[in-house]
């Protein structure tokens, strides 16, 4: 009987907090459904905005755990460069602890959304291994998603790939391709492989045997390497 008198209890009181907010849910709010409630609770535009810059200055003051609580919401909100942020802070693991899969989560779903920065990130986990198994092919999208956006490093880092045919078939025309666009903008290392790519292609065929020599061509140079883009932030 004490089981049975307890859940009645509980029975009772359920109902009459239940019924103590019905009443409590003003009159404006009536008829409006869960979503519109949570909506008229989210921070506005203005300040995310503020919180964001917060971030910053506490950032730039070297408070890395500051800026992590403070960035924290504002990316679980959808701020793309907020979740840049805190994927960021936690993937080196300043003012949080370190959490590779974590900080890959958020890169990849800013990534998916369009930020390029993001895009560059996550190709580099995946073809690093951080926070998830090696795959070239991962990180062969990301790249190629950076690379249409036109971020140098991620063109050369895509002939890579296909020249070396890691994630990708290999294919050297694409790979040429690729380094030729990075090296329209001055990427070091894709003129340089352009320079070492070019000379061992085959010219153009002969008319005939009888007129002149078979083309030659000079031996393919040693595969290239990544860009690991040391020293800059993506």
């Amino acid at each position: 009987m004490i089981i049975l008198r307890s859940g009645l209890f509980a029975v009772c009181i359920a109902a009459s907090l239940g019924a103590a907010l019905l009443f409590a849910v003003p009159a404006a709010a009536q008829g409006a459904s869960v979503r519109d409630l949570m909506e008229q609770e989210r921070p506005s535009v203005a300040e995310n905005a503020e919180r964001f810059n917060e971030g910053l200055a506490a950032y730039d003051s070297g408070d890395f755990s500051r800026a992590f609580d403070l960035w924290l919401p504002i990316a679980q909100d959808n701020d793309l460069a907020a979740m840049r942020n805190v994927a960021l802070l936690l993937r080196e693991g300043k003012g949080v602890q370190k959490d590779a899969p974590r900080a890959l989560y958020f890169f990849e779903r800013a990534g998916r959304a369009g930020l390029v920065s993001a895009q560059v990130n996550a190709a580099f986990m995946h073809l690093n291994g951080e926070g998830t198994a090696q795959d070239y092919k991962t990180a062969s999208f990301w790249f190629h998603a950076a690379a249409i956006a036109g971020v140098p490093a991620a063109r050369y880092n895509l002939g890579v790939l296909y020249e070396r045919g890691l994630g990708v078939d290999e294919d050297p025309a694409r790979a040429l391709a690729w380094y030729a666009l990075a090296a329209q903008t001055g990427h070091e290392r894709a003129l340089k492989r352009l320079t070492e790519l070019v000379p061992s292609l085959p010219g153009p065929p002969a008319p005939s045997e009888a007129d002149a020599p078979l083309s030659a061509t000079a031996p393919p140079p040693a595969p290239a390497e990544i860009d690991t883009m040391q020293g800059a932030e993506p």
